[in-house]
C-alpha cells in the first residue's frame, strides 16, 4: 500500500506528466497558458509568440539585462525574450508609468482612476489616513522644509538670527556648524559692543562743551546708552557661555573652562553683574567654571577607568568558557560604574557623558543577558540625552533605535505585564523618527528602513490604514522611484504594499504597486542571489526578500495581479499573469518532489498549483471558454485529493463549486448537482464563516436540480 506522502508525490508528477510537461512547448491550458506576463507594454518584457501563434512563454527567472533562457536547458519548451538587451525605462516604465507611481506615493487621484490616498476596495468603503496618523508617523508634505537645514550664517547682521540658527545646528549634534555660527554671532555681538561705546562717547565729549539745561538732556541720552552697552555686553557674555558649551559637548573641558571664565568676566567688569545679586546668568555661570575645573582635575583618571573597562572588554572573546567570560564582564560593568560615580561628582549625572557611560553599562548588561538592567540604564540614558540636548539630538534617536533593538529579540522576557512585545517595539520605532529625521532628512535609507520596520509593525496588529500609510513614507523616504532598481529593501516593500492592498481588494492600486514590484523582482534577481546578509541582520529579514523567498515572492506578486485584472475584467492580461505564476508554481512543486521535500513543504508546493490552476481557470470561466477552465480544475481537484488533508479544505469546495458552476453552464446537471453538493458538505464542515460562499451554491444546486428534474421527468409525462 502506498503511504499518504508517497501518493501526494505521486499524483503530482502524473498530473504534471498530463498538463505541464509537454515536449513541444506546449500545454493542457490553451495556447496563452504561459505567456510572459507584461501587464504594461513599457515595462521592457514581451511574450516571444512563434509564426503559428501559439505561446512559448519565458522563463521567469532569468536575468533581463541577458538571453533569459529557460531552466535546465529549455527541456520545458520555454523560450526567452528577443535577443539582445532588454533593459526597462527607468523606474519600471515610462513617464506615465512613473507619474502613476508619483500618485501613488503621494496620495493624489489621476485621471480615470479611484485611487486615494490609503486604500479604496470594490465597495468603495475605503478608509483616507488622517492628518492625526500622518503626524504620528512624522509624515509631512513635500513643501514643508526642516528647521535643521544647514543655514549660512557669514554675512548675516542679525545676532538673533545667528543664534537661532546654531541653537539650532547643536541640538541635532552638529557641533562644527554651531561653533562656526557661535563665532559669527561674537563678532556681530563685539561690533555692536563697539558701536554702543563710540556713542557713548561721543555723548560725553558733547556734554563738556553745553550748558546745564541742555547737559541734563544729554546725560538722559547717556544714561540709554549705557543701559544699551549693558545689553549688548550681556549678549556678548551669552555667546561666550554657548560657546563653552560646544566645547563641553567636544570634551574639550579646558576650552570650555576659559569660555565660561570669559563669560564670567565679562558679566563682572562691563555688565556690573555679581553673584551676590542672586543673578541667575552669573550664578550658572560659576557653576559651569566650576564644574569644568572639577572635571579637567579628573579628566586623567576618568579617561584612565575608560581605558581600562575598553582594555578588559578585549580579552573576551568568542568560545570563551561561559564562567570566565561573565567575570571579565562583571569587572568591566565595576569599571564603568566606578567612572560614572566620578562623572556624577565632578560634572554630574545629568551630563551627557554621564549618560554615554550608561549606554555602555547597558549594553555589557545585555551581553550578560540581563535585560532588564541594560533596558533600565538604556531608558535613563535616554532621558538625560533629551533633557541636556533636545529631543532631536541623534544620541536620542540613537538610543531610541537601541532600546527597540533589545525590546525586538527579547521583548516577550522583559516587556511590562499586560504589555504586547510588538506595541513597546513600536513606540520606540515611531519614538525614534522625529530625531533621526531631523539628523538625516527626509530622504534618507535609515529613514526608510526605520519607516518599514513601523510599517511591519502596524500590519502584524491589523491596522492597515497606518501599515500602508508607513510603507509607503518608507519609499519616499528611500528615493522612489528613482530609486536604485537594485535596491532589494525598496523591491521588498513594494512586495509588501501589494500584499496589503491585495488584502483589502484595493484593485486599482494593486495594479500599481503590483507592476512596480514585479519589475523589480525580476531587475533585482542576481542582486538577491549573489547577497547573503549576515545573520546578526534578523530585523531586516522579517522584511526583505532573499534568495529562499524569492520565488514565492514571485509568484504571490503575480497572483495578486492576475487577480486584480479578474477583478477589473482584464480577461487577457489576467490569463497571462496566472499562466506565468502557474509556471513557477509547477516548477516549485516539481523542484521540491525531486529533492524529497518534507510532507509540510510539498503539500505548500502542491497548494500553489492548485491555486495558480485555480485562478486561471476563473478567468477562462468568466471568458465563456468552459474547455480550458475545465482542464484547470480537474487537475487541481485531482492534487487536492491526493492528501487526505487536503481534501477537506476550502480550497476544495471552492474547485468543487466552480466545477458544479462550470458544469451547469455546460448544461451537464447531473455533473454540477454532485460537484455542489459536495461542496455544500465541505462549507459546512468548515463552518458559518464561509455561508456567503455557500448560500450561493445552495441557490446553484436549487437551480441545477429544478432543470435536471425538468429534463428527465419530462419525456416520461408526454409519453
Amino acid at each position: 500500500m502506498v503511504s499518504p506522502k508517497s501518493r501526494q508525490r505521486l499524483v503530482l508528477e502524473q498530473v504534471a506528466a498530463r498538463y505541464y510537461l509537454r515536449r513541444d512547448g506546449t500545454t493542457a491550458f490553451g495556447e496563452n497558458a504561459r505567456r510572459y506576463y507584461v501587464g504594461v507594454a513599457d515595462y521592457g518584457y514581451r511574450a516571444v509568440v512563434d509564426g503559428g501563434g501559439r505561446g512559448r512563454g519565458v522563463v521567469l527567472l532569468g536575468n533581463i539585462d541577458e538571453n533569459i533562457v529557460p531552466p535546465g536547458g529549455g527541456t520545458s519548451g520555454a523560450a526567452g525574450p528577443p535577443s539582445g538587451p532588454c533593459r526597462p525605462a527607468r523606474g519600471g516604465g515610462n513617464n506615465e508609468d512613473e507619474e502613476a507611481i508619483l500618485t501613488f506615493l503621494g496620495g493624489g487621484s489621476s485621471s480615470g482612476n479611484r485611487t486615494r490616498w490609503g486604500v479604496v476596495d470594490d465597495d468603495d468603503d475605503g478608509f483616507v489616513a488622517s492628518d492625526d496618523d500622518r503626524a504620528n508617523l512624522g509624515i509631512v508634505s513635500d513643501a514643508t522644509t526642516s528647521s535643521s537645514e544647514a543655514q549660512d550664517v557669514v554675512g548675516e547682521t542679525n545676532i538673533d538670527c545667528i543664534l537661532e540658527v546654531a541653537s539650532d545646528h547643536l541640538s541635532l549634534g552638529k557641533n562644527d556648524l554651531a561653533f562656526r555660527a557661535y563665532r559669527r554671532a561674537m563678532k556681530v555681538a563685539f561690533a555692536d559692543v563697539i558701536s554702543v561705546k563710540n556713542k557713548l562717547v561721543e555723548v560725553k565729549r558733547r556734554q563738556e562743551n553745553l550748558d546745564p539745561a541742555t547737559a541734563d538732556l544729554t546725560r538722559d541720552e547717556e544714561r540709554r546708552f549705557e543701559l544699551s552697552l549693558l545689553k549688548v555686553a550681556s549678549r556678548v557674555a551669552d555667546v561666550h557661555n554657548n560657546m563653552g558649551v560646544v566645547h563641553e559637548m567636544n570634551r574639550q573641558y579646558e576650552k570650555a573652562r576659559s569660555s565660561y571664565m570669559d563669560a564670567l568676566d565679562v558679566y563682572h567688569n562691563t555688565c556690573k553683574r555679581f553673584e551676590e545679586n542672586d543673578d541667575p546668568d552669573v550664578d550658572r555661570t560659576k557653576k559651569n567654571v566650576e564644574r569644568m575645573t572639577l572635571a579637567c582635575n579628573s579628566e586623567q583618571q576618568r579617561k584612565a577607568l575608560h581605558e581600562k573597562a575598553a582594555g578588559i572588554a578585549e580579552r573576551i572573546e568568542e568560545g570563551m568558557n561561559s564562567e570566565r567570560r561573565k567575570i571579565l564582564l562583571n569587572e568591566v560593568v565595576a569599571t564603568l560604574r566606578r567612572a560614572l560615580d566620578l562623572e556624577s561628582e565632578t560634572i554630574g549625572l545629568t551630563h551627557p557623558v554621564a549618560a554615554g557611560t550608561l549606554i555602555q553599562i547597558g549594553k555589557y548588561h545585555y551581553e550578560m543577558r540581563e535585560y532588564d538592567s541594560a533596558v533600565l540604564e538604556i531608558r535613563q540614558a535616554i532621558t538625560i540625552f533629551r533633557n541636556a540636548l533636545g529631543g532631536n539630538h541623534p544620541q536620542v534617536g540613537k538610543s531610541t533605535l537601541l532600546l527597540a533593538s533589545i525590546f525586538e529579540r527579547h521583548g516577550i522576557d522583559i516587556s511590562p505585564r499586560g504589555t504586547c512585545k510588538d506595541d513597546m517595539e513600536l513606540e520606540l520605532y515611531v519614538d525614534a523618527l522625529e530625531p533621526l529625521k531631523a539628523t538625516l532628512g527626509e530622504v534618507h535609507a535609515e529613514i526608510g528602513f526605520l519607516y518599514a520596520k513601523i510599517g511591519y509593525l502596524y500590519g502584524k496588529k491589523g491596522d492597515m490604514s497606518l501599515s500602508l500609510l508607513a510603507y509607503k513614507a518608507s519609499l519616499k523616504a528611500y528615493g522612489e522611484p528613482s530609486s536604485n532598481d537594485n535596491n532589494i529593501d525598496v523591491m521588498s516593500i513594494w512586495v509588501r504594499i501589494a500584499e496589503n492592498l491585495t488584502g483589502l481588494k484595493a484593485w486599482d492600486e494593486v495594479l500599481v504597486a503590483g507592476h512596480r514590484a514585479l519589475y523589480l523582482l525580476r531587475r533585482s534577481r542576481n542582486a538577491i542571489f549573489s547577497t547573503e546578509l549576515p545573520a546578526t541582520t534578523t530585523k531586516k529579514l522579517q522584511i526583505r526578500i532573499t534568495s529562499d523567498t524569492y520565488s514565492g515572492t514571485l509568484f504571490s506578486t503575480l497572483q495578486s495581479l492576475g487577480q486584480a485584472h479578474i477583478s477589473l475584467s482584464n480577461y487577457a492580461l489576467a490569463r497571462d499573469a496566472c499562466s506565468e505564476s502557474l509556471q513557477l508554481a509547477w516548477e516549485m512543486a516539481l523542484s521540491a518532489s525531486k529533492a524529497n521535500a518534507e510532507n509540510e513543504a510539498l503539500t505548500a508546493s502542491v497548494t500553489r498549483v492548485v491555486r495558480a490552476l485555480k485562478r486561471l481557470g476563473k478567468a477562462y470561466l468568466l471568458e465563456k471558454q468552459y474547455a480550458p477552465a475545465l482542464e484547470c480544475f480537474l487537475p487541481s481537484l485531482e492534487l487536492l485529493r491526493s492528501s487526505k488533508e487536503m481534501e477537506s479544505t476550502l480550497d476544495c469546495a471552492s474547485v468543487l463549486g466552480s466545477l458544479g458552476f462550470l458544469h451547469l453552464k455546460l448544461k451537464k446537471y447531473a455533473e454540477s448537482s454532485n460537484f455542489l453538493r459536495e461542496c455544500l458538505r465541505l462549507y459546512h464542515k468548515n463552518g458559518e464563516f464561509h455561508e456567503v460562499r455557500a448560500a450561493g451554491c445552495i441557490y446553484q444546486y436549487q437551480v441545477v436540480r429544478r432543470f435536471h428534474f425538468f429534463l428527465t421527468k419530462l419525456p416520461l409525462l408526454l409519453f
